[in-house]
């Protein structure tokens, strides 16, 4: 559909609705912040089950984490601990790849936090951003996630009040089959730890696709994690309100042969 047809309706719209346009007062902006603040806050000693982790393909981004008990869910995500202040404030722009032992390590802590078996998954990323640890593992029967802070991947156990975040999927969709220079976002993500509020994203890449570079509508120019046809990257952000909404963000692909190419995913 044009954009043209979507302004059209959209003036349909408006004029059929009896209520009249108004600026919200301080006062009803601060009571629909609140409101809002509600609805993406989860009790910390509380999992949440939400929609499968691996949504529909489409350009709809910022899937907020924050639906409880959904049933027939083919995926589960655990935001441990909602809320809280800070800013990430080691976060990098650039990640540090993990060494083999570290990997490892993240690989066996995520399943642990996440209460889930080993049914073979790989790390197929697993990188480092200031003190905070990104995995994914991989595998045919299952794929998860989880970013921690890096002294929870050094300890056997983790403690209720632990920072982390992570989401598990027992039934992951085949990979799709992409051109040689594509990007496709699989995922997409928002929630918090007691550092703040961060956004991560992950997807599929072509074969010639040996960089990917996020571009955020707050500015930040980010290097994702690139590897076996994954990519992915996680950065703070806000909490959406009426004041400051989801951010949006673009990609850009960089090639074998040195070239580059601009895709939203």
């Amino acid at each position: 559909m044009s954009k043209h047809t979507n302004d059209t309706l959209d003036a349909a719209l408006r004029h059929l609705d009896p209520a009249p346009a108004a600026d919200l007062t301080e006062a009803e902006r601060g009571r629909a912040d609140a409101l809002l603040a509600r609805i993406v806050a989860t009790p910390a000693d509380v999992p949440a089950a939400v929609e499968p982790v691996r949504p529909r393909r489409t350009r709809r981004r910022n899937r907020l984490l924050v639906a409880a008990g959904l049933a027939g869910a083919t995926g589960i995500a655990v935001p441990a601990l909602l809320g809280g202040s800070g800013a990430f404030g080691s976060w990098t722009a650039e990640p540090e790849p993990l060494s083999a032992e570290a990997t490892a390590a993240a690989g066996t802590t995520c399943r642990a936090a996440l209460d889930v078996p080993d049914l073979g998954e790989h790390a197929v990323l697993a990188e480092r951003r200031g003190e905070w640890t990104y995995v994914l593992l991989a595998g045919p029967r299952s794929e998860a996630n989880c970013l921690m802070p890096d002294g929870l991947v050094a300890r056997e156990a983790r403690n209720g009040d632990d920072d982390f975040f992570g989401s598990y999927s027992p039934d992951p969709s085949a990979p799709p089959t992409l051109r040689p220079d594509a990007l496709e976002e699989g995922q997409s993500m928002e929630g918090s730890t007691h550092e703040g509020w961060f956004i991560w994203t992950s997807g599929y890449v072509g074969s010639d696709v040996v960089g990917v570079t996020v571009h955020t509508s707050t500015g930040l120019d980010i290097q994702a994690s690139v590897a076996e046809g994954r990519f992915a990257a996680w950065w703070p952000s806000v909490v959406p309100n009426s004041e400051h909404p989801s951010e949006t963000w673009s990609y850009t692909v960089h090639l074998a042969n040195g070239s580059d190419r601009a895709t939203d995913g």
